[in-house]
């Protein structure tokens, strides 16, 4: 694991959430700007564009830096992203860790292995009530145990209409109470992703990881991207931390300093 200097003496390392950072989804695009395509879904459709500033953004961190993806995107949604990210990354809410080549570093999946070991259970019966809940009160949402290596990471609902404000409602009176009675499990949500973590899978913990390995080799600086709350944690690690304007952790600092 290694990061050129890029012309200076100390090697820089942006980690960087992808989804609502680095491009958005159709909807969320600003109207009359030249869009280009950054995510497909499974069908080959295009999902989501990056525009002129993201661009000029990314242009800008690839002249001085190493960028490391650090999604909640799953590696088979991570293999849809056109955008070109040549190093490492993470995804799966820092549940994998892959290499240049793609591939699972062997250290951080063995200990992710460990530290889920116990969460499949509660996240399938998670999973079942939840279904159940959007079939009783006939809600037009999906939701799946999101995997990777046959191993469950995280739960995922969307709603099928993106309606923020349903999956809102349905955080508050059936996930949130679920979550409460079981210590470690978090429940995030921003616009039309609906997730629950389980005790031991976060962004920050990989990405500590890998600072650690990184400055096992020597000193480096690094700089945090990313627009959810789930982000606050891995940014907190950084030197320094950005948050795109208008999102969901923007607007939170914003309303901070207000």
């Amino acid at each position: 694991m290694s990061g050129a200097a890029h012309g200076h003496d100390t090697p820089v390392f942006v980690f960087v959430d992808l989804d609502d950072s680095l491009f958005n989804s159709a909807r969320k695009c600003p109207p009359g700007v030249p869009l280009e395509p950054a995510a497909l879904l499974k069908n080959g459709e295009v999902v989501s564009y990056t525009n002129p500033r993201q661009r000029a953004l990314l242009h800008w961190l690839r002249q001085g830096a190493t960028i490391v993806p650090v999604t909640a995107r799953s590696a088979e949604g991570f293999a849809r992203v056109l955008v070109d990210f040549p190093g490492m990354a993470v995804v799966s809410f820092g549940g994998v860790i892959l290499d240049a080549q793609r591939q699972p570093a062997p250290r951080w999946a063995q200990h992710m292995q460990a530290a889920l070991a116990v969460s499949r259970e509660p996240m399938q019966q998670a999973c079942a009530s939840m279904s159940a809940w959007l079939v009783e009160h006939e809600i037009d949402a999906w939701v799946k145990v999101v995997e990777e290596n046959g191993q469950a990471q995280y739960l995922l609902t969307k709603h099928r209409a993106a309606d923020a404000q349903v999956l809102a409602q349905l955080a508050e009176q059936m996930l949130r109470p679920w979550a409460a009675t079981r210590p470690g499990w978090r429940v995030f949500q921003n616009d039309n992703n609906l997730t629950l973590l389980p005790p031991g899978l976060d962004k920050s913990y990989a990405v500590a990881y890998l600072m650690a390995e990184l400055r096992a080799q020597g000193d480096i600086v690094t700089v945090g991207i990313g627009d959810s709350l789930s982000d606050a944690g891995f940014l907190s690690l950084c030197d320094y931390a950005m948050a795109p304007q208008g999102t969901q952790l923007g607007q939170r600092l914003w309303e901070c300093l207000a």
